[in-house]
């Protein structure tokens, strides 16, 4: 019995860690749809990474469009060639999700040269340490559909509150259910133990 026991309650622990994971992932994408754009003092910078969210189609096929990317906030002396960086274009007002494709160093300032995947040629604007963000360090393009929902304008996609509250709700309500049941299990047991004289 003993092993059930250990077995219910670790189940019971995956369950519930898989709905703060959900949590956690509804709150990072609505984070991130919120700051999509915007000036790079406005990022929302937790333990040093950011979600950002590719609005355009310029890294396709690597990065779909409403893909959500945790970007981690560094120096730009870590970038490589090579790595997805986020910078601030404010010719644009957004940031921007590109790939380095040269590095140099100009009197004594590091300048990235990017490029999206799709685009035929690099981006006009230098990126420096003023407006360079970070580098991306794992993509969800599954999370394109629902970070599209978030994302409309005409307010017929999902409600950020209430798609987070939905989710506070929900772990609150499973995790509510899982420990009634497993008191329940625990008692049938202690019980049916009593009545075989144990």
């Amino acid at each position: 019995m003993d092993g059930f026991l250990n077995f219910l309650r670790k189940t019971v622990d995956v369950v519930l860690m898989a709905l703060l994971v959900a949590v956690a992932a509804s709150v990072i994408i609505t984070s991130a749809a919120k700051t999509r754009s915007g000036s790079k003092t406005m990022q929302a910078n937790v333990f040093g990474y950011t979600p950002t969210v590719t609005l355009t189609p310029s890294m396709l096929p690597t990065i779909q469009v409403n893909a959500l990317s945790i970007v981690k906030c560094c120096d730009i002396s870590e970038a490589k060639v090579g790595d997805i960086i986020v910078y601030y274009s404010a010719e644009r007002n957004m940031n921007i999700i590109h790939r380095a494709v040269e590095i140099t160093g100009r009197d004594g300032e590091t300048r990235i040269v990017t490029k999206g995947d799709n685009n035929p040629v690099a981006d006009s604007a230098v990126t420096t340490k003023d407006n360079f963000i970070g580098i991306a360090v794992v993509t969800f393009n599954g999370a394109a559909p629902v970070v599209e929902k978030l994302l409309r304008e005409d307010r017929s996609g999902f409600d950020p509150v209430k798609l987070l509250i939905a989710g506070v709700a929900l772990c609150l309500a499973v995790f509510a259910v899982t420990e009634i049941v497993k008191y329940i299990i625990i008692l049938v047991l202690s019980l049916f133990g009593k009545d075989r004289g144990q």
